[in-house]
Parts: C-alpha cells; structure tokens; sequence
C-alpha cells in the first residue's frame, strides 16, 4: 500500500515524496521508506576562486527548499534537475529529471531548457534559452533562483 495524500487523497506509490495528482509534499508514515531530499550544494571552488577562469555568477534560491541557499555557478556547464546526480539538484514533482542546463559564454551565463515537461522561465517568461543578466529570476518548477553576476565591473 503506498501514501494517501492528506490534500487530495490521491493513493500514491509506496516511497514516493510528493503527490503524484497536487504535487503537495507527503507526509511520512511509520515502517515507510522515504529519500531524503538534499540541500542544492557547493563543493567546488569558491565563486571568487581567481583560478576559476571567465565570468562568475551564483543562484540564490528565492522561492522552493533551502530558500536562501548560494549555489555557485562555477563549472563551464551546470545541470539543474530531479536527478539525483544533477549538478544543482531540486527534488521536487514539478522539476523534470534533466530540466535545465547553465553554459558559461566569454560574456557570462545562458540557461538552455532540456526538453522539461513544465518548461523553464527567465523572468516570467518561458525560454529555450536566454542570457542571465544581474538580477533575472530563472525558474525550474517550484523554485525560483535569481542570478547573482559576480566579479563584474561597473
């Protein structure tokens, strides 16, 4: 038997985090194997890492878990998905497996959606690809991460 929903009582499977009709987050149930989620991490370079060559930026999660949470963009291409081994990983029903990439161009960053289900929007607007620009809010499902140029001259 898996996990009913308290929301809408949807029955869905055994181990499952989210609701598979509303998305909403399942509760536990005792003898219930569950993953846990994991927070979006950083365990490479520091962002103002000088050996890290071209432009440098960050996500700040603004909407979604670990709100708050700084994750540098500090590889040449970044992967943002459900996946468990995604560079930026959001687990969440509303973000594909492979959802999104972030390339680094000798002028700064570019977010190309992956052929996600619920598409990838720069500053409320749905995009194949666009340039980040200081400030622009790029979301992946249920999270809202706004992108931080760093090291920019004014």
């Amino acid at each position: 038997m898996g996990s009913q929903c308290s929301a809408c009582d949807y029955e869905n499977p055994l181990g499952a985090n989210f609701c598979m009709s509303c998305g909403r987050s399942l509760e536990r149930q005792t003898g219930e194997r569950n993953t846990e989620s994991l927070e979006p991490t950083v365990d490479s370079p520091a962002v103002s890492d000088p050996l890290v060559e071209g432009p440098q930026g960050m996500f700040v999660v603004r909407q979604g878990q670990n709100r708050g949470s700084r994750i540098a963009l500090d590889l040449d291409r970044v992967t943002i998905g459900r996946h468990p081994e995604s560079d930026i990983f959001l687990d969440d029903i509303t973000v594909s497996r492979r959802h999104a990439e972030v390339h680094r161009t000798a002028t700064g960053f570019v977010v190309t959606d992956a052929g996600s289900l619920n598409g990838t929007y720069v500053n409320r607007e749905l995009v194949e690809h666009a340039a980040l620009v200081d400030g622009d809010e790029v979301q992946v499902g249920k999270f809202k991460l706004v992108y931080v140029a760093l090291g920019a001259e004014e």
